[in-house]
Order: C-alpha cells, then structure tokens, then sequence
C-alpha cells in the first residue's frame, strides 16, 4: 500500500470515528414554538429545559431534568428546613417522655409530687402574709406618731418620713413577690396535670404494646 493509499485510509476511519461519536451525542429539546428539535449541542436559549440524549440508533440514553428555578430552589430548602424542625422537636418529645418516665414510677407518684409543690409554695406565701401583717402594723404606728407630731402642729422628722417610705415600699416588695408565688402555683398546676396525661397515655401505649407481644 503506497503512503497516499495509507493516508487515506487513516483519514477515512478518523471521519468514521467522529461521524459515529457525533451521532452516538444526539440531543433533543423543544424550541420556543414546543417542536421537538435534535442536534449535537443544545442551543444556549434552551440548555436549561428537559433534553434526551440519543444514540446512533435513536435509543434514548439519557434524560436530563431542566435546571430549577431560584424559587423552587427555594421552596426545597424551606421544606428541607421544616422537616429538621419537625425531627428536632420529635427528638425533644422523645426526650421529655423519656425523662417523665424515668422520673415517675405511677400516676400517683406525680400527684405527690404536684400536691408537694404547690404546700412548698403555699407555706412561703403564708409566711409573707405573715410578714406583711407584721410590718403594716410597724407602718401604722410611725403613720400615728407622725400624726400626732402634725396634731401639736409639730413638723414629722426626716428619719420618720423616710422609714413611713420604707415600711410601705417592703410592703409592696412582699405583695409582689406573693403574686409571683400564686402565678408560679397556677404553672405548677398546669405542667403537672399535662404530664399526668401524658404519662397516663405513654403507660397506655407500653401496655398495649407489651399485650400485642404476649
């Protein structure tokens, strides 16, 4: 075979290559007017839609999804998001159960434990009352002797002025702190008759799984 006879037999298996590796790179898309159109490269204005990638033999061999829009991208990370929020507060769930049931071996053990709180909070309630008794009867006597003082047109003290200010601001300090003991009474109530439901439904759910087992 002389060299010009080579050199076109090498030249004709290079087209042959590159002819068979173009058409094995068929794409497909839908123009702008919705017809179907094929080629070796997808046209910028349509790169970023649903194409199929064909073989030689018109076998489709790859279908690539159309690129997402920022706003469904979006969507995917807020759903994404919800779904973690949704996991962690079933994990706290789980936790705060688990702790409830660790914590108490009945129903009645939790109602001890409620009635136990609330005489805590009811006992420092009863001694600020006590408290308070006490000094609004101190009040009501630098109240008189000032009284008296103003009766012999005599002006009241500095230091009987500033402890009337003192007694009645003690008095208000005790009166709030007694309110913040009944709202703190009115919590207790309700967080322990939310976990005597829930302990009541959790205990209801072993059971029920423990005769399923037998």
């Amino acid at each position: 075979m002389t060299s010009n006879s080579l050199r076109i037999v090498i030249i004709s298996t290079l087209f042959a290559i590159a002819c068979s590796s173009s058409q094995a790179r068929i794409k497909c898309w839908e123009n702008s007017d919705g017809i179907k159109e094929c080629g070796n490269a997808i046209p910028p204005e349509y790169s970023q839609q649903n194409t199929k990638q064909m073989n030689k033999h018109g076998v489709t061999t790859n279908v690539s999804d159309r690129a997402k829009t920022k706003a469904e991208l979006d969507e995917e990370d807020r759903l994404i998001k919800v779904e973690k929020e949704k996991q962690l507060a079933i994990d706290k769930q789980n936790k705060s159960d688990q702790l409830l049931l660790n914590t108490f071996a009945s129903a009645d053990d939790i109602l001890l434990a409620r009635e136990g709180k609330l005489s805590s909070l009811a006992s420092e309630i009863s001694l600020r009352d006590t408290h308070i008794t006490k000094i609004q009867s101190n009040l009501e006597k630098i109240v008189s002797s000032a009284a008296n003082m103003e009766r012999r047109g005599e002006k009241p003290t500095d230091k009987i002025l500033t402890d009337i200010r003192n007694v009645q601001s003690q008095i208000s300090e005790n009166k709030r702190y007694i309110i913040s003991k009944r709202a703190e009474q009115e919590r207790v109530k309700v967080k322990y008759d939310e976990d005597l439901i829930r302990y009541n439904k959790l205990r209801s759910q072993a059971d029920y799984q423990a005769s399923l087992a037998e």
